[in-house]
């Protein structure tokens, strides 16, 4: 038996997902986290259950990438049922995705999700629901688990049939859908042709190729006269036919309560307000920025102290066992990978998704990307980006996986350009508060993020005008805050920090080796000399800087302690400059891509994007170091 789930973004559906299956999803409250479908299954009675978790979409036009990939995906999959997960809080825009699923011809059963915090609001009919739509409706809170049984029972027993409920539509648009179907002579695919001709209508590329040429010239030259005739597209004007349609089964089914306005409501509003809500965010954001850096740290200063109590001599022994300068690097590489992994995937990384997890599930989110959406549309972008931004300073890894939210291939690419060049990450942060603020004095950390702050809003504001299309319109769902799951928090970290480990650290773990081997036997060594009219000349630097700044090609937070092996000293403020400092933290924080990052930009955007990208980054870095030189030459 195959069943998939749909739903709008941010109705819980990835939730009620991992709860039927046990297989772990991201579950976020901010739209477009299931990009990519998930498949799991269970065993019920004794029958195998196969459970899709198709894209969260707010309709199945076409419009965007969610929508392609989830009318494909229907398309597909040789489905039993559609579950559709509907918000009971905002069920019109629910309605309005269910409403196509059934025109489509799918056997559907609703999941009623949220009905704890609908109760609270207002009177909900869900047996007059269900009678309505000819579909079962099963109240059900996700989170808790309640009604997910029932859900289950039901589709295991098969109490669902295809609804016979129809839209009806403007007449003119019932009139072209009833011409349309008249040509038709032959009909043999799995949708509807009602419902397969309405989608035609809006323009929906998948359905459009299901038609002979005759049919889509015939509804091309229906669309034309019908803008010409209404002033209006047809697919604009279905879409609102049908939200009317879902507005007046609301009427139908739910009744109001007489309750105050809570203070959590109260909270909620001033979020949403330009002037109080930027300034919650503003703080939200500095609390979590200091969080990081001292809690991160606090954690970084014990688990190094515990690993160096622990492994002791056990690496230098290593390196007698295998013998010679092979045995030297080879341990070195494993230890330094070690130490990698402690110092930075666990003090910062997973500090920074545990507060990423309680801002997710408390509802936050979506409201700091309401508030910025007006600003990020001046760089090409709309609010949904700040989310990888904000991953992106625990790491550049993740943050460009996480710009699948973006519709637009063009989106995802200047996200992932502005995250590279002007968004440090926990490493970067590392040598920018370890060796710059350190060492150097605050006001040189400062002025690197002010720089970097410049170069988002600049580099920014350049890729939007130089690349073609305006970035896609969003609407955003804005959930109620709540307590966040602990539970859920821990699990969502747990399949983020296992992503890093999958993705990064074999590439961290190899190139660790190659590098020390490379060290080791003098490889690196010989740059030194040829490099130094550039590591000298133009950036100020000592020449064995150049070392430091290869290995940053492979892992950014070992630039710093490499610096302390070259020099044979913590205090770095004994052999650089604080205008020097400076310089190789600028350099630093806008340096091409580590190699994990790279790998992930190869695998998302292909060779060509990555090595513009590549080339780009360390062209600007070592461009503002070397303007960052000269004025402090001239100062």
């Amino acid at each position: 038996m195959h069943v998939a789930l749909m739903g709008n973004p941010n109705v819980g559906k990835s939730v009620l997902f991992s709860r039927i299956t046990g297989i772990g999803v991201i579950s976020s409250n901010y739209p477009g986290t299931t990009v990519e479908f998930e498949e799991g299954r269970i065993i019920y009675r004794g029958e195998t259950i196969v459970f899709y978790d198709l894209p969260g979409t707010y309709s199945l036009s076409g419009m965007s990438e969610d929508e392609l990939v989830a009318t494909k995906l229907l398309a597909e999959k040789k489905l039993d049922v559609v579950v559709a997960v509907a918000d009971a809080t905002r069920l019109i825009q629910s309605l309005v995705l269910i409403l196509q699923l059934i025109e489509l011809g799918f056997r559907v059963v609703v999941a009623l999700n949220f009905m704890d915090v609908a109760r609270k609001r207002y009177r909900l009919d869900v047996e007059q629901l269900a009678k309505i739509l000819e579909v079962p409706v099963i109240p059900t809170v996700a989170i808790t688990g309640e009604g997910v049984d029932e859900l289950i029972e039901v589709i295991a027993n098969r109490e669902f049939s295809r609804s016979g409920f129809v839209v009806r539509y403007d007449t003119h648009i019932e009139s072209i859908v009833e011409k349309l179907s008249s040509q038709v002579v032959e009909w043999r695919h799995p949708f509807l042709l009602r419902g397969a001709l309405l989608k035609l209508l809006e323009g929906n590329e998948h359905f459009i190729q299901l038609f002979t040429d005759q049919i889509k010239d015939s509804a091309e030259e229906f669309r034309k006269k019908f803008s010409e005739e209404h002033h209006e597209s047809i697919d604009v004007h279905i879409a609102r036919d049908r939200y009317g349609e879902a507005g007046r089964i609301v009427s139908e089914v739910v009744g109001k309560l007489e309750t105050p306005e809570s203070f959590g409501d109260k909270i909620s509003q001033l979020t949403l307000k330009p002037l109080p809500g930027l300034a919650i965010m503003f703080f939200i954001l500095a609390l979590v920025f200091f969080t990081i850096v001292y809690i991160g740290g606090a954690i970084e200063s014990s688990l190094g102290d515990a690993y160096q109590y622990v492994v002791a001599d056990s690496f230098q022994r290593l390196a007698e066992f295998i013998g010679g300068r092979a045995g030297i690097a080879i341990s070195r590489g494993i230890d330094l990978s070690l130490q990698a992994i402690l110092s930075i995937v666990i003090p910062y990384i997973l500090v920074f998704y545990l507060i990423l997890g309680i801002l997710e599930d408390s509802g936050y989110l979506p409201r700091a990307v309401a508030l910025l959406d007006g600003v990020m549309h001046k760089i090409g972008l709309h609010g949904r980006a700040i989310i990888p931004m904000i991953v992106g300073v625990g790491c550049n890894v993740p943050a460009i996986l996480a710009t699948r939210v973006l519709e637009s291939r063009r989106e995802r690419f200047i996200l992932a350009t502005l995250t590279i060049m002007a968004i440090p990450c926990s490493a970067q942060l590392a040598i920018i508060f370890g060796v710059v603020g350190h060492f150097g004095g605050l006001i040189y950390a400062v002025m690197i993020f002010v720089i970097l702050f410049s170069i988002l809003l600049l580099l920014g504001r350049l890729l939007h005008v130089l690349l073609r299309f305006e970035p896609s319109t969003i609407a955003i769902e804005i959930p109620d805050l709540s307590i966040p799951s602990p539970r859920n928090i821990l699990f969502k970290t747990y399949i983020r920090v296992k992503d890093f480990f999958i993705i990064a650290f074999p590439i961290l773990f190899v190139g660790s080796l190659l590098l020390e081997v490379m060290i080791e036997y003098g490889i690196l060594n010989n740059l030194v000399e040829p490099l130094s009219f550039f590591t000298v000349g133009f950036l100020g630097l000592p020449a064995v800087t150049i070392i430091a700044l290869i290995f940053g090609v492979l892992r950014k937070e070992m630039a710093f302690q490499l610096l302390v092996v070259l020099f044979g000293t913590t205090n770095l403020a004994m052999v650089f400059t604080p205008a020097q400092l400076f310089v190789f933290g600028l350099v630093m924080a806008t340096y091409m891509p580590c190699l994990s990052a790279f790998a992930v930009l190869l695998r998302e955007f292909g060779l060509k994007d990555t090595v513009a990208i590549t080339i780009s980054s360390l062209m600007l870095s070592l461009t503002l170091g070397s303007i960052a030189n000269l004025i402090f030459g001239l100062i």
